[in-house]
Formats: structure tokens, sequence, C-alpha cells
């Protein structure tokens, strides 16, 4: 019943853990993912906000040009060269949209009218002709009729003021017609808020109806009224002759947006498919962790039948040297001491009962293992009498539950008795003490064969033991004086 308990529990366990690390695993992905999303977002505002300024820099280059042109016949109007001016209106781009001109001179108290020109005099529209010069003359100045719209532009001279009429449904054509630029448009509107410059053509001359969150406009996403699309708006001041009025730049937003959605979709692919990869190399590590653990499983069986058969074979090996060694030093010790040979009889009983002894566990208790351990000395001290010193034992209560491998202190004794010279000038000792969680058995060494090796097959038995129920520090230490063996307890939760 444990053995189905305790394997559920490491089914479970495995699931628990896998679990946990396709939600770490996942968790961490989703976090990418929105870091890179983020990351994406920001990159694509920031290139908007790039198209937005390259946008406002090309239509300010073109009013740059505008303004160079209107100074210049600014300076010429001053000298009174109207056929330079002329000419230079002829072989510049504002030839497209200008219409008239008037030079107001100034006396130093007012302004009279000096020279004239009409690209089309037989066509003048009444409402461009001016016969005075307005006092806010700074400002561009609308002008609508039933012939069209139109829009002073007055350029201040040393001498006077230049006043310059543009057809703006021409101006309108001239900026549409060229390309400034792609994924944007712009708008221009006059201090009162008329739209002077728009892609559609039917918005020109009206009254500016939008309000914005904040005012100037930076960074704001609307829905534009011409493409009905979400795009970045942006406002721009203006410099030279319409720095009054104000540029307006919208950058559309489908198309970097559709770049930032293809990136993060790659990007969400790649991440799913690295995924599967590593739960499917996880699946294929955890088979291959189950068939190393059946396979660590079996060895540990392997081991630990081996370790029984080895037990086994010793004991059939003892049992009858054993018995042949304890009649032998029977029959001695019945011709002298009756009352000792019955006390051997019985600790030879008791002793080679537990040879017989079945447990296939291999192990035995610390307690029972000193009483062996005892019996059988005492036995050894009979045959043996002078040669050997008494056995000392330190150990303390609190160990004698715990576990060591099973005839391990009897194999020891042993082991001493049998490849150490004994005489009764330098009689063999043994002791058995407590140190540091391990049992230390160390006796003096005098080898009978100086080349011969104490940690025999009776150790290696011991050893075995150790190693299947994976128990450390099992030592064995040979120095000159003495020869020492570390047994480690063995905790019932170990067995």
């Amino acid at each position: 019943m444990n053995k189905y308990i305790t394997s559920f529990s490491l089914k479970r366990n495995r699931f628990i853990i896998l679990g946990l690390s396709l939600f770490v695993v996942v968790s961490i992905y989703v976090l990418m993912f929105r870091v890179i999303d983020h990351r994406l977002h920001t990159l694509n505002k920031r290139i908007l906000k790039e198209m937005s300024f390259e946008k406002s820099q090309l239509v300010q280059k073109e009013f740059d040009d505008f303004d160079r042109v209107f100074h210049l016949m600014g300076l010429a109007a001053d000298e009174g060269q109207q056929k330079f001016m002329n000419k230079l209106i002829d072989q510049d781009s504002v030839r497209q949209f200008l219409i008239a001109y008037t030079y107001w001179r100034s006396d130093g108290l007012h302004f009279s009218k000096n020279l004239e020109w009409y690209a089309d005099p037989k066509a003048i529209d009444p409402v461009i002709q001016s016969t005075i010069l307005p006092e806010d003359f700074r400002k561009t100045k609308f002008i609508k009729s039933e012939k069209g719209m139109y829009l002073h532009v007055y350029v201040p001279t040393d001498k006077g003021v230049l006043q310059l009429t543009l057809d703006l449904h021409k101006l309108n054509a001239y900026f549409w017609a060229g390309n400034l630029g792609t994924r944007a448009y712009f708008e221009v509107y006059d201090a009162n808020g008329i739209c002077l410059i728009y892609p559609d053509e039917k918005e020109i001359g009206k009254k500016r109806i939008k309000s914005w969150k904040q005012y100037p406009v930076k960074n704001n996403l609307v829905m534009s009224d011409y493409i009905l699309m979400e795009v970045l708006l942006d406002e721009y001041k203006f410099k030279g002759t319409f720095e009054n009025n104000r540029l307006f730049v919208n950058v559309l937003l489908m198309l970097t947006e559709d770049d930032v959605r293809d990136i993060g979709n790659k990007t969400f692919l790649l991440g799913a498919i690295g995924i599967a990869s590593m739960l499917f190399f996880m699946f294929l590590l955890d088979i291959e962790n189950r068939k190393a653990k059946r396979l660590r499983l079996k060895n540990l069986e392997y081991q630990k039948e081996d370790a029984l058969l080895r037990f086994e074979n010793l004991k059939r090996k003892v049992d009858p040297h054993f018995l042949f060694n304890a009649l032998g030093s029977l029959q001695q010790l019945i011709g002298k001491d009756t009352a000792q040979a019955k006390v051997f009889v019985g600790n030879m009983a008791k002793v080679y009962r537990k040879f017989l002894s079945g447990d296939e566990s291999g192990l035995a208790p610390i307690k029972e293992e000193l009483a062996l351990a005892e019996e059988y000395f005492f036995m050894q001290k009979i045959r043996f009498v002078d040669t050997l010193n008494p056995l000392k034992i330190n150990v303390t209560p609190e160990v004698m539950p715990l576990f060591i491998p099973k005839f391990s202190l009897q194999i020891l004794i042993e082991n001493a008795i049998k490849h150490n010279e004994l005489s009764k000038e330098q009689p063999l000792s043994i002791t058995i003490e407590e140190q540091e969680g391990r049992l230390v058995v160390r006796n003096t060494v005098l080898f009978k064969n100086p080349d011969m090796d104490a940690a025999g097959y009776g150790t290696k038995m011991i050893a075995h033991v150790y190693d299947f129920y994976q128990v450390q520090g099992f030592e064995i230490q040979h120095h000159d004086a003495d020869f020492t063996v570390y047994l480690p307890f063995i905790h019932i939760d170990s067995r």
C-alpha cells in the first residue's frame, strides 16, 4: 500500500513541478512580450515624432523659399525696380499662386500706394484691390469672394510695406502637386482659425471647429477628419512672414502600426516556438530522468541482492569456521575450568543463534551489535587469554536504537584478531567508541604479514550495505600504530 502511495505522490509532485515550471515560463514569456511590445510602441512613437518633425521642416523650407523671394521683391520695391520684381516672380515657383502685389511707401506718418501689379489685369477680383494699407498689416489677412479665396501677406521693408496677394486654391494645388514626404499631411490656419491650406479644398476658408485636450497640440492621437483614421497630431510654429499662422502635422499610424504589429506577431510566434521546444525537451528530459531513476532503482536492487548474497556467503563461511574454533576452545576449557566452560557454551549458543537468524535488511540495532561483539570477544578472550586486552566500549544510550550493518562489529573484531600477531608482551587492544555520528572501531597493529591488507572481504561487505542505503561516511584508516574503521549510524528513516 505504501509503495502505491509513494508512487502516486511522486507522480503528483512531478506534475506540480511541471505545472509550476510551465506557469513560470509562460509568465516570463508574457512579461517579456509586454516589455518588447512596450519597447516597440515607444520606438513606433519616436519614429512617428521624427516623421512629424521631418514633415514640418519640409513645409517650413517651402515657406522659407517664399520668404526669400518676398524679401528680394521688397528690396527691389524700395528701389522702384518693378521689372526686377516681375522677373523674380517669373523665375520662381511663387508665380503659380502669386496673383498680385502692391507696394506701399512710407513717408514716416502715412503709407501711399507706389507700385501695383496683377498677374491677369483683365480678370481682377475687386476684393483684392486695396485703397489703404490695413493697420494690422503684420498679420496675414484672409479674403473671400464669390470668385475665390485669397490671402494678403505683408512684407515690411526699409521704406515701406510690400503687400502680396496669394490665391489659396492655387497655393493648395502647388503643395499637393508636390511630394512633401509620405505617411503624413499638414494643415495651416491663420490667427483667427481660418483654414488656409488643407488636402481637401472644400475645407479652405472654413473656421476651425476642432478642439484639442491640450494647447499647443503635442503628441495627440486623434481621429483624422480627412482620412477618417487615427493620426498623431503635432503643432509647429512658423518662422518668417507666416509666423502668426499655425501649422499642424498629421502622421498616419496605420503603416507604422502594421510594422510594429508584424514585429510583435513574429516575436510572439518565435516565443511560442521557443516555449513549445522547451516543453518538448522538458518532456524528453523527464522521460530520460524517469528511465534513469528506474535504472538506479534496479541497480540499487542489484546492489542489495549482491550485498545480501555476499552477506549470506560470509555467513556460510563463518559458520563452520566459527563452530570449529569454538569447539576446539571448549575442548581445552572443559578440562581446566568447568564453570567457565558452561559460560563459554552459553555465549557460543547466543552468538551462533544470531549467525543463524534471518534478516533481509542486513541491518541491526547498535545495542544488539554491541552485545554480539561482547559475547564474541568473550569467546576469543577464552581462546587467546593474555594476548588480548579487555574490550573497551564507550557508547551513549541515545544511539543504541540506531542501526549499523549486521555483524559489522563481530567482523572487525575477528579481522583484528586474525590479521595481527598476538603475544603477551604486546597484547592486542580493541576499542569501540562513539564519535560525531559514527561508531569508531580501533585496534592496535602488529600484522603477521606486513604486506597483508587488513580491509578484507568482511569490510567490503559492510561497504556494500552502506552503498545500498546511500549513507555516506564509511571510512577505513590505516596508520602505523592503529587500524581504524568508521561506521556511520543508519537512522530508521533510511531503511
